[in-house]
């Protein structure tokens, strides 16, 4: 049998016991694949001319070049491999003015489509679910069921864009009347999510007739040029554990760590029929809920259990194993189990009062989806917490808090948020723009619920641009960018300006000069300029820093691509090595002016 017969052969069914990665050496997992459609190492699309997508010889990238003019059916590629439940991920780009969309069994539609700038999403933006189509109905009114993105996370022509999808397949009775509509749980668009909970009654305009409990992936392509790479399906197609003669035991008068109950006499026990859950306890402390049964594992393989408790600690034994072990708060464990009934066992031991009781055990499997083994309501929602979120106005909003950066705490962070929705952060410790994104703006639930912790999170489509300093002074060409700014370079932050339209101007001193910086969006909401005036003796030897990746790529003479996830527009900046990647550096001058795309 040729690796090709065997690749299509294996690709039948999206139901191995792992997520599934579409290969993409070549053409060999789609069905009669029509000529604008080619195998590739990677692609680049022009950020100004329409329709312009070009590629590099290689594997791994599949790419879509469509001729204007030219549409049907058969420029449409599709999966040999069909799926049900299932988690679909990728990443794509998108060309100039392009429009495109994946299929879910063929008939439910995602758009994919140049959305970037767009101010409101429509429902055939990007992310967003297409509608239904019914000639008979009025004019106007023939298009329906539509559900435009809930914000624009679109990112620039050129860029690889990340999508996730979560779909439930529609139900069929053993007659084969359909039982349930088809789901989309959630959709997320490069970190943002932009659908949630969204019920199909019947295929888009433009899928395959009728609804099926399996069906192909199906990528459009006779209506613009696109690429994707990372195409990854995930299969829910196996049934799902069960709990079978649970029984509970409640052992109170308990003190101490790591309790044994195999030394303590239970108070209470019985049948455990309205399952699993922390009501069996009638005392708010000091006591064990022990649960014991048999857990029908209806197809061998790994399954992830996470439990959730309050005041206290959880232990869970599956088939005579330890799971997880007297774990407070939140606790997961991995176990490969046989199929079949395995004895089931979980211990809640509850030793403080100062909050509500809370008790739940999820699983998933490597082809289940995650669902809760515990009842209804033995997670504690007696006290549910509405996020706090902050929203710019008319005028742009400037926050105060701690901000996460990777695996660094900023203390002295400030966050702006633009009426446009283009947003930044910066670490007011180093002078560093340290984030930019697009869509919402500020989750401050962590920082100003409760007793809080002082973080806020973004809340849009996120571009990272690291924590190190902005400007530094290099000794040599090879010197190696500062993490942070010692005591020779003299840096002071000195507050900062508010204009007439409401923007910072953020002012401090670094290497005995002064520096005014005013990060400012564009009209259309497409980028941020950032302006570094600075004034004193400038020595020669201060850098800016601007972007840092894997691969910069200079587009043309003042344009730069970061790894294709943004773009740098500067005049004078040089690309140079550095560790495993590389950096775009500009001059110190009185003027330093460039701007972020994406």
């Amino acid at each position: 049998m040729s690796i090709k017969k065997i690749t299509a052969f294996w690709l039948l069914t999206f139901t191995a016991a792992q997520a599934q990665q579409i290969p993409l050496n070549d053409l060999s997992a789609f069905k009669n694949p029509a000529a604008n459609w080619s195998i590739a190492a990677d692609a680049t699309a022009d950020l100004n001319t329409k329709n312009a997508l070009t590629s590099t010889a290689g594997k791994g990238t599949l790419v879509c070049v469509h001729t204007d003019g030219r549409y049907g059916r058969e420029l449409d590629l599709t999966t040999l491999a069909e799926h049900g439940d299932a988690e679909v991920e990728f990443e794509f780009m998108m060309a100039k003015g392009s429009n495109s969309g994946v299929y879910l069994q063929g008939r439910y539609e995602i758009q994919l489509f140049d959305s970037w700038g767009t101010k409101q999403p429509r429902t055939y933006d990007v992310g967003s679910i297409y509608e239904r189509w019914d000639e008979a109905r009025p004019d106007g009114q023939k298009g329906y069921e539509g559900h435009p993105a809930r914000m624009n996370a679109c990112r620039a022509p050129g860029l690889w864009q990340h999508l996730k999808i979560s779909f439930q397949a529609p139900r069929f009775g053993a007659n084969g009347q359909k039982t349930a509509n088809a789901k989309i749980l959630k959709v997320e668009l490069n970190g943002a999510v932009i659908q949630e909970e969204i019920e199909l009654t019947g295929p888009t305009r433009g899928g395959m007739e009728g609804e099926v409990p399996q069906g192909p992936l199906l990528l459009q392509g006779d209506h613009g040029s696109v690429a994707f790479r990372n195409v990854v399906v995930k299969s829910y197609d196996k049934p799902q554990p069960t709990i079978k003669n649970l029984k509970y035991a409640f052992y109170e008068s308990v003190t101490g760590k790591q309790p044994d109950v195999a030394k303590l006499t239970p108070k209470s026990q019985g049948v455990a029929e309205a399952g699993i859950n922390y009501n069996y306890a009638p005392l708010v402390k000091d006591y064990v809920l022990r649960f014991t049964g048999v857990l029908n594992v209806p197809a061998a393989g790994e399954y992830v259990f996470t439990t959730v408790q309050q005041s206290g600690e959880l232990k869970l034994l599956l088939n005579n194993q330890t799971v997880i072990s007297w774990q407070g708060w939140e606790g997961t464990g991995k176990v490969t189990l046989p199929a079949g009934d395995v004895p089931f066992e979980m211990l809640y031991y509850r030793n403080v009062d100062w909050a509500q009781p809370s008790l739940g055990i999820f699983v998933e499997g490597t082809a289940t989806r995650q669902f809760p083994l515990h009842a209804i309501g033995s997670i504690n929602m007696d006290n549910p917490t509405s996020p706090i979120l902050i929203s710019p106005n008319s005028l742009p909003t400037i926050h105060r808090s701690f901000l996460r950066v990777g695996n660094e705490n900023v203390s002295h962070g400030v966050s702006v948020g633009e009426p446009s929705g283009v947003h930044y952060s910066m670490n007011l410790e180093k002078g560093t723009l340290i984030r930019a994104w697009k869509g919402g703006f500020l989750d401050v639930t962590p920082m100003w619920n409760d007793r809080g912790n002082g973080m806020s999170m973004p809340m849009g489509s996120v571009v990272e641009l690291g924590n190190a300093p902005a400007l530094a002074l290099l000794g040599s060409q090879d010197a190696i960018w500062p993490t942070a700014y010692g005591e020779t370079d003299g840096y002071r932050f000195r507050g900062y300006d508010i204009d007439a339209a409401g923007r910072p101007t953020f002012k401090y001193e670094v290497a005995g000069v002064q520096i005014q910086d005013q990060i400012r969006p564009d009209v259309e909401a497409k980028q941020l300029t950032r302006e570094l005036s600075i004034s004193g003796n400038i020595p020669p030897q201060l850098q800016c820093r601007v972007a840092t990746g894997k691969e910069i790529v200079k587009v043309n003479e003042n344009l730069y691509s970061i790894d294709k996830k943004y773009y740098v527009q500067a005049t004078g900046a040089t690309v140079r090595n550095s560790g495993n990647g590389q950096e775009l550096l500009l001059p110190a001058a009185a003027k330093i002016i460039y701007a972020l795309i994406w």
